[in-house]
């Protein structure tokens, strides 16, 4: 069966690097790595919106959300998507699924409940100033795909909330989630070794769903049959 690992937390928080993280981090360690990013699904729709009725293009081709149901819309595509992954995954699967959201306690509501439960839950907790100086950045000087364009409307028309308590307390309340399924992390501070808590996280996900072990933990488990 398939992991489902939320990646989560405001545009420029670090969602993508940290999925491209993640993506090399399970390969290495034998399994596969699919990424859903419902930005590729709304730029289809941006695309497909030839009326202009739901969004209007910004600058480095970016684009504005004027009708914000098209954000309810996506995320039921991100799960039918992920669904058919599912159903075609391989044995030993990470399906990473990234968005951002003004409100993961209304978003979270467009899933079905056993979608949600059997999932982690990975939160990048990042302030909108330190975000939004790194959108500039990365459009400054795109190295990947994912270094795409948010505009500053966005950011003060609808990326407003703190869903930091939310998602570090009511969503395991309102899903039943365990608390070792759901992961924050404050991406924003440079002194903080990011990368060590994902390693951690990851790899606890990894021995808890595919009995998979990290070099340090198999080596204890090899000398102890000896």
């Amino acid at each position: 069966m398939p992991v489902k690992i939320f990646l989560l937390g405001l545009p420029g928080s670090g969602k993508s690097t940290v999925a491209r993280y993640i993506t090399t981090f399970v390969r290495d360690r034998g399994c596969f790595a699919t990424r859903i990013n419902d930005y590729q699904i709304l730029h289809k729709m941006f695309r497909d919106d030839i009326d202009g009725k739901k969004f209007r293009p910004t600058a480095h081709d970016g684009f504005d959300i004027i009708d914000l149901s098209v954000f309810n819309t996506s995320l039921q595509e991100v799960e039918r998507t992920a669904c058919h992954l599912i159903s075609s995954a391989k044995k030993k699967e990470v399906i990473l699924i990234e968005f951002a959201r003004n409100d993961y306690c209304e978003a979270f509501k467009l899933f079905s409940r056993d979608f949600l439960q059997d999932s982690y839950f990975l939160f990048l907790d990042a302030d909108i100033e330190t975000c939004k100086r790194r959108i500039s950045e990365r459009v400054a000087n795109p190295i990947t795909d994912d270094d795409y364009f948010v505009s500053e409307y966005i950011f003060d028309a609808y990326y407003c909330k703190d869903n930091r308590h939310y998602m570090c307390s009511d969503l395991k309340t309102d899903y039943g989630i365990d608390d070792q399924n759901v992961k924050i992390i404050n991406n924003a501070d440079p002194q903080q070794d990011s990368a060590r808590m994902i390693d951690q996280f990851v790899g606890f996900i990894l021995k808890h769903e595919f009995n998979i072990l990290d070099s340090a933990e198999a080596l204890k488990v090899h000398a102890e049959v000896l």
